[in-house]
């Protein structure tokens, strides 16, 4: 069977989190503006990978996405600016347009009073994935949580390259995260 994954930043508190300030265009970006948000750390780490409103990676990650030529994502330039004025550009912002509805309602455990989904615990809808071509879903935003999911192949692989600050957990298996052998 596959197994999906959120990125989550690893609990140290070291590595800062960052919050969009500006977009060029904000249907269509090719630039992102970037400041860190909330408390700074003392000694920040900038890590392959950063956490805020959106996922932001640095080359070392992107390029292992772009290797796998999946559909639906773009990968954007951001700019970084700390509270110095120094602009930090090794960043970029993961964004997917890849949006699929693959919440298997019978089997999860959730509530939605309304428009927005309480999942207390999300199993996948795999008839619903397995229609779609691999491409479409090794990088995906899952329409009932609104985070971006990857498929287990590309997440070895990005675990491969022993990125700095993330860890990958399992959608299914009560935040267990990825083991690379």
């Amino acid at each position: 069977m596959e197994n999906y994954y959120f990125i989550q930043r690893k609990s140290d508190q070291a590595y800062p989190l960052l919050r969009i300030t500006d977009r060029d265009n904000h249907l269509n970006p090719t630039l992102i503006n970037l400041e860190f948000n909330g408390t700074i750390p003392s000694q920040p780490v900038m890590s392959d990978f950063l956490s805020g409103p959106e996922i932001f990676i640095t080359d070392k990650i992107a390029n292992v996405i772009k290797s796998f030529k999946p559909k639906g994502i773009k990968i954007i330039d951001t700019e970084l600016t700390t509270p110095q004025g120094k602009l930090i550009k090794d960043y970029f912002c993961l964004l997917s347009d890849n949006i699929i509805e693959a919440l298997d309602k019978d089997k999860s455990d959730y509530e939605k009073p309304r428009r927005t989904y309480f999942i207390k615990k999300l199993i996948l809808d795999r008839k619903i994935l397995n229609e779609i071509p691999l491409e479409q879903r090794l990088v995906f935003l899952l329409r009932e949580s609104l985070h971006i999911v990857f498929h287990e192949t590309l997440a070895k692989a990005i675990m491969a390259v022993n990125p700095t600050g993330m860890e990958f957990i399992n959608i299914e298996t009560d935040g267990k995260p990825l083991e690379v052998n």
